[in-house]
């Protein structure tokens, strides 16, 4: 959707997304910045419009004293159009990048659920691709990483985010045009000194592109191209799983792996392990390229422990059982619910989604018949 304006690309991503996502109030995470600034606006429009609902959310990371000013000022711009707004102050969170992401991912789905809603919506936009693309690429991601932030995707916390709906409208417009979007219509923001700290990569990335402006259309299209490979990925790995992945009183049970691409294995293992030990986040490296090398090569498995999880091979089918103890059915159906959810963000078809959320249970269909 790049060239086109904030508004058309913001209304065509809001076209694509399930329509039963739609029907109940819609959160927006607003900072204050020019990005999240210009997604309300935008979404505020929409909603008038289309009779939809939407509400903005501000986190206070509770890190600057100026963050409380800047989540009252939000409010302040919210009651002038008219829109409903809640403030989420984190307490107690380490000052660390990752525990503040997750503090504050899991406050936007509280403040989300409380009022009933299923969808939040961010204002990450094409630079922020970009800036994702190039700290990936250092990192050593490869193609599958670089295919960089979905346009839709389940909340990163779990179990805070069961059920919560993250959707990016603004990935193919540029910051740049945002700021003019918001020029032109009178409305100032605000601007985080922690977006110019170098301390941040994604700061020296902003930097590196703003030095090197030619680099950014590239980045872009190579993103976009690997997304087209990631979709055909996901969907071998979606039925992968509904085909092979089962549960009995012991716990998870999968259909052994021999044969399967190395990459493939290991982007399963990865998915089958995280929900096994109850993580959010998946065990990556060396370490999970060669289990998933020993699943699928032809000599006899011996059993292996990775990621909190112990996996044997017993009566031709593959056990998973996390080391924190017995499978209960509590930690059963959990675990389903889990891969449930990890499940319909592979898919992301609009159509799926639609149809899997009418049922009476959310998950209903790919919970698991022992």
């Amino acid at each position: 959707m790049q060239g086109l304006s904030p508004e058309a690309s913001f209304e065509a991503a809001l076209r694509a997304l399930p329509a039963v996502l739609l029907e109940a109030p819609i959160g927006v995470a607003v900072s204050g910045g020019s990005d999240s600034l210009a997604l309300l606006v935008l979404a505020h429009r929409w909603a008038a419009a289309s009779g939809r609902s939407v509400f903005a959310i501000t986190v206070d990371h509770g890190l600057r004293p100026e963050a409380r000013a800047e989540a009252d000022a939000v409010g302040r711009f919210c009651a002038s159009l008219g829109i409903a707004h809640v403030t989420s102050r984190l307490e107690g969170i380490p000052p660390r990048q990752s525990a503040l992401r997750r503090g504050r991912h899991a406050a936007l789905s509280a403040a989300l659920k409380e009022r009933g809603g299923r969808l939040l919506l961010t204002g990450h936009t094409a630079d922020d691709q970009a800036e994702t693309f190039l700290m990936r690429a250092r990192q050593g991601s490869g193609w599958y990483g670089l295919a960089g932030m979905r346009a839709l995707s389940s909340s990163p916390v779990w179990p805070e985010g069961e059920g919560v709906f993250i959707a990016r409208p603004l990935l193919g417009v540029s910051r740049t045009s945002l700021r003019r979007f918001l020029e032109g219509e009178g409305f100032s923001w605000a601007d985080d000194p922690s977006n110019d700290n170098p301390a941040f990569e994604r700061v020296r990335m902003r930097r590196l592109l703003c030095t090197k402006v030619s680099l950014k259309v590239p980045i872009l299209t190579l993103s976009d191209r690997f997304q087209t490979l990631r979709m055909l990925e996901d969907t071998r790995i979606r039925l992968w799983l509904a085909a092979n992945v089962s549960w009995n009183e012991a716990g998870l049970r999968a259909t052994p792996m021999t044969g399967l691409r190395p990459e493939l294995a290991a982007r399963i293992l990865g998915i089958l392990l995280q929900v096994c030990a109850d993580r959010e986040t998946q065990p990556r490296g060396d370490s999970l390229a060669r289990l998933a090398q020993s699943l699928v090569s032809k000599e006899e498995f011996r059993g292996a422990t990775l990621g909190g999880v112990h996996i044997r091979l017993r009566r031709g089918r593959l056990h998973f059982q996390p080391e924190s103890g017995p499978s209960t059915p509590e930690v059963i159906q959990h675990q389903s619910r889990r891969l449930s959810q990890l499940a319909l963000t592979l898919s992301m078809s609009a159509a799926e989604i639609d149809a899997t959320a009418r049922k009476e249970s959310f998950f209903g269909e790919l919970v698991p018949i022992f």
